[in-house]
């Protein structure tokens, strides 16, 4: 909110300062301020425009939260860290598939901590990437589509109309 006092436009915590013996409340009311020569300057009315603009980004947080929320429950139990390994297994793996000599450092690692063989878990990995690419493109489909309605809304209701539902493959 903002103040005019004496042709100049102040905030609450400047007003504060120019009367240091008034207590003002948290939110002054017109009444409290008349008899200081302070007016109240209201909050511009937002543009239908600008009403339309938020509602859209509101909407798309909505979106992006449902998928971010969705996708984490892909894999709620792999460690954090863990889950930042998963490009470089999944590209050990498939030059291993192509190349039986390929370099394998990290999957290699894993086997021998495991106790199984490099094979087998080369099967493993492909397999839960194979699995996952395919749940984690379902799932940012269903949320760009979302996005493709919003960015094709053109009032609030429209905004409104889009119903956020992202559901598992």
């Amino acid at each position: 909110m903002q103040y005019q006092y004496q042709g100049q436009t102040v905030s609450l915590d400047e007003l504060r300062l120019i009367f240091r013996n008034i207590s003002f409340p948290p939110e002054p009311s017109e009444a409290d301020l008349a008899p200081l020569g302070v007016t109240l300057i209201p909050d511009p009315v937002p543009t239908p425009e600008e009403l339309l603009a938020q509602a859209k980004a509101d909407k798309l947080a909505e979106i992006n939260a449902v998928c971010q929320s969705t996708l984490e429950a892909l894999t709620p139990t792999y460690p954090e860290r863990e889950l930042t390994t998963f490009d470089k297994q999944e590209s050990e793996a498939r030059a291993c598939l192509a190349d039986p000599a390929a370099s394998t450092p990290f999957l290699s690692a894993l086997a021998a901590a495991r106790g199984i063989e490099l094979a087998d878990l080369v099967q493993r990995v492909i397999a839960k990437a194979d699995a996952f690419t395919s749940a984690s493109g379902y799932i940012i489909g269903q949320r760009q589509a979302l996005e493709d309605r919003l960015d094709a809304a053109e009032t609030l209701e429209d905004v409104r109309a889009v119903v956020v539902s992202i559901i598992m493959p």
